[in-house]
This record gives C-alpha cells, sequence and structure tokens, in this order.
C-alpha cells in the first residue's frame, strides 16, 4: 500500500494543464446555472467572456506565475459559484446514480482467473496487456533514476516543487508512471455472456 494516495491529497498530483481544464469546466457550467433563467444569449456572450479569460493567459511559460493565476481563479471560482450547479447523474459529487453499478467494477487484473473460453475472446487486448506488463519490469530501474536525476537538477538550479514529471528522454520513450494511464483499470470490465459456440445466454 505505500503507493497509494489519500483522496484529500490528489490534487497535488494532478498536472498543471490538468487543473486549469478542470477549473474551466467547472467554471462553465456554473456560468451555465447562473445563466439558465436568462435565455441562451446571454450564456452565449458569458461564456465567451470566459473562454477569453482563460486564452488570455495560456501562454504564461514561468510555472510560479502560472501557478499564482490558477491559484486566483480558484479563489474566484470559489466566491462565485452557484448555489445549485447542475449534477450529472454519474457525478460522485451528489448524482443520484453514482457507485449504482458498483458491483460491476472490478479490476483489470481479475482478467487473469478468467476460464481459457474466456480469455479466448480477447486476444488482442490480453496480449497488449502481456506485454505492457512486460515493459513495466523492463523500464522501471530507467524510471526511477530519470526521476532521481530531474529532483536532483531542480534542487540545484533552485526550481520550487511542483507535480510536474520529466518527459520521455526519446520521441519514442517511456516517461514515469506511463503504464498507470496504459494499463488503467477498466471501469466496468465483464465476462461476456454469450458465447457464439453454443449461442447460449445465461
Amino acid at each position: 500500500m505505500a503507493n497509494v494516495v489519500k483522496t484529500s491529497s490528489l490534487y497535488r498530483f494532478l498536472s498543471h494543464k490538468r487543473k486549469v481544464k478542470a477549473l474551466y469546466k467547472k467554471s462553465l457550467r456554473h456560468l451555465e446555472a447562473w445563466c439558465v433563467n436568462l435565455g441562451p444569449g446571454e450564456f452565449c456572450y458569458e461564456r465567451t467572456l470566459l473562454r477569453a479569460r482563460f486564452d488570455q493567459n495560456k501562454d504564461i511559460q514561468d510555472e510560479t506565475k502560472a501557478a499564482q493565476v490558477l491559484r486566483l481563479g480558484e479563489e474566484e471560482f470559489w466566491e462565485s459559484q452557484h448555489v445549485m450547479p447542475p449534477v450529472f447523474t454519474n457525478s460522485p459529487y451528489g448524482g443520484v446514480m453514482y457507485e449504482r453499478f458498483d458491483k460491476y467494477r472490478i479490476d483489470e487484473y481479475y482478467t487473469d482467473l478468467w476460464a481459457n473460453e474466456e480469455k479466448a475472446m480477447f486476444p488482442d487486448y490480453l496480449a497488449k496487456k502481456e506485454e505492457w506488463y512486460k515493459i513495466r519490469e523492463k523500464v522501471w530501474p530507467e524510471e526511477m533514476k530519470e526521476l532521481e536525476e530531474w529532483d536532483k537538477k531542480n534542487v540545484e538550479q533552485g526550481v520550487p516543487m511542483s507535480d510536474k514529471f520529466p518527459a520521455a528522454k526519446s520521441s519514442d520513450g517511456y516517461p514515469p508512471f506511463w503504464w498507470r494511464t496504459v494499463t488503467r483499470p477498466l471501469m466496468r470490465p465483464s465476462r461476456m455472456k454469450w458465447y457464439p459456440r453454443t449461442g447460449q445466454v445465461y
């Protein structure tokens, strides 16, 4: 369990780009809630101004200044958020269907427990998964070495700590923790209930 991150600390590990996208999406949804009774024209006008504000700061190269702008934007969103924003049914923040199908949500390594006739129905996926695992075991020492060099370089240059990971050293290389995205658990993997061999549904 050493690689488990607390939910309260997960935000610290998100990239700056992802945080900005999340802020823009939240702002757009809450703006829609504020303009719901004003007509579509008012909402189109306000969301155009909102997008212009984000585009105004998209080319900031200084990481410290970009983080400061993001923090100010999040503070402004918190002060201006709607009291009853729209909530999607599958949203973990008040969605009425959140985790309704949790019984079908299993980790992808459960596919190793499938019978041979079930595995035969997904030959491409299982072959890729085995290949990913072999690559992960092979490049793991290189990923850790790359992270150590990245941290040492930042300390020597006096760069503030951030959640940014280094890119791959080569165009066809593997960045640190690439396999967490490639082999992420499937949301609802399930065994096929229909077998072409028998045509039986159960």
